[in-house]
């Protein structure tokens, strides 16, 4: 319809909107509706499942087992009518069969080293008296050796014998003397169990002879080795000369042993004692020490004191002239078939031996070493030079253990030494304690007769 309003000639359009009521959310989405609802029943359906699950499985009760009591019968004890003793049985001995097969000391073993085994010293042990015997066989135990009386046990013996001119000095029992004490010795080694190892040195003042490189078997080859070398040590002769005695005379074989074996408070090297610590580099179990005097043993602490001018040349001449007088007493023995007269050629034993009233010179401060000096001496140089032990699973090397071994003493000395009983009084106690607190013993031999006695077996008076 034409407004009223309107200017003339013009035609309005007036639209009216009828008041319809406006469509709800889920009438324009109806079909997503319904999947948000079936989706949401889906989801409650699923949480009541797990749920009804879960507590089912957590609710179930356990199964249990229940034991029923089983009666069984019982027998009824029954008392016995009559006592009867029983007597136990003796059983019967058995009878072992033994085979007793003589032993050979004549066999002559091969010249073996003997190994090592950890935990034994020594090697492997020795079989019975010189091979199979009553009642031997192959162990671990340690031979016995006897040297003048003296006995020991061990797998490793190192003998020392003394070849200085105190040991065949008149009042012992000169060159003579010494041949019995030698020939004994190879005898003694000649009697050892051929499984034994063993070697041997000769010693003066200043130097030291060993045979053998090492240790080796006391079989009859080595034995006769030993006998060769020492056969013209210190041996009578008819035309012998004046200074033919000493290391010099040794037969052929072995070697001077250069090593000093300075440990502890030591500071010289000098008569038994290198041939000892020798010894405790091979791993000796006992060393045998045949010796006459304990020696030099000792260091200065200061330099010699001055001494006069006058009393220095009386002792040079002295000790000149006495060096003619030993000559000429030499000659006049061998020209009657006796050995010469053996002194050592130095100032202080010929002055000595043939101007005892002349003034000895002046002595500085000395350190005199103790037999326990030595022993430390003897643990350190063995420790020093023992073989690698076993390795330990983690690859460690065990700490060796201080050695075990005997160090014995046969002292050679006479009755009666005169100007020398000082010198022999002090060697007595020395020795004495050095074989007491190294596990071994100490025996003295005094003069030709009791040397002949031991070696015959009889006691001397």
């Amino acid at each position: 319809m034409p407004s009223s309003s309107s200017p003339p000639g013009e035609f309005s359009v007036e639209i009216v909107m009828e008041n319809r009521p406006k469509k709800r959310f889920f009438a324009k989405h109806a079909k997503s509706s319904a999947m948000v609802v079936s989706l949401a029943i889906h989801a409650l359906l699923i949480v009541v499942a797990l749920s009804f699950v879960a507590v089912t499985v957590i609710q179930k009760d356990d199964q249990r087992f229940e034991a029923k009591a089983v009666n069984r019968p019982k027998m009824a004890m029954k008392k016995l009518q009559v006592p009867v003793k029983m007597k136990p049985k003796k059983p019967k001995p058995k009878l072992r069969k033994q085979i007793t097969v003589k032993a050979r000391t004549d066999r002559n073993m091969p010249d073996i080293k003997m190994p090592e085994i950890a935990g034994v010293k020594g090697g492997i042990g020795s079989i019975g008296d010189g091979g199979l015997g009553a009642g031997a066989g192959v162990g671990f135990t340690m031979p016995e050796i006897e040297i003048f009386g003296v006995k020991s046990r061990g797998e490793k013996i190192f003998i020392l014998l003394d070849a200085s001119p105190e040991i065949m000095r008149d009042e012992m029992g000169g060159i003579p003397a010494y041949a019995l004490i030698k020939g004994e010795l190879v005898k003694i080694l000649g009697g050892l169990s051929p499984t034994t190892l063993f070697n041997i040195a000769v010693y003066d003042r200043n130097q030291t002879f060993v045979l053998f490189p090492d240790m080796v078997a006391a079989n009859k080859a080595n034995v006769d080795k030993v006998d060769k070398w020492l056969e013209p040590l210190n041996k009578v002769l008819p035309k012998m000369g004046t200074s033919q005695y000493g290391p010099s005379t040794l037969g052929p074989g072995g070697r001077l042993v250069s090593e000093e074996f300075l440990e502890g408070k030591l500071q010289t090297s000098r008569e038994w004692y290198k041939g000892s610590a020798l010894a405790m580099k091979e791993q000796a179990d006992a060393v045998y020490l045949l010796g006459s005097i304990w020696g030099t043993q000792w260091h200065n602490l200061e330099e010699r004191p001055n001494w006069s001018p006058a009393a220095q040349k009386k002792w040079d001449e002295c000790f000149q002239q006495g060096l003619k007088l030993l000559e000429q007493e030499s000659k006049e023995r061998i020209a009657k078939g006796q050995p010469p007269r053996v002194i050592r050629k130095a100032p202080w034993e010929i002055n000595m031996a043939y101007f005892p009233d002349i003034e000895f010179p002046p002595q500085p401060e000395r350190y005199f070493y103790t037999p326990k000096d030595y022993k430390e001496a003897f643990i350190a140089t063995a420790l020093k030079n023992a073989r690698t032990a076993t390795q330990t699973r983690s690859g460690l090397a065990k700490k060796p253990k201080a050695p075990e071994f005997s160090y014995n003493v046969i002292h050679f000395m006479p009755r009666d030494a005169g100007d020398y009983q000082a010198q022999y009084d002090i060697s007595v106690d020395q020795f004495k304690t050095l074989a007491s607190i190294s596990q071994g013993q100490y025996r003295s031999i005094q003069g030709l007769e009791e040397i002949k006695s031991t070696i015959s077996g009889k006691t001397s008076k």
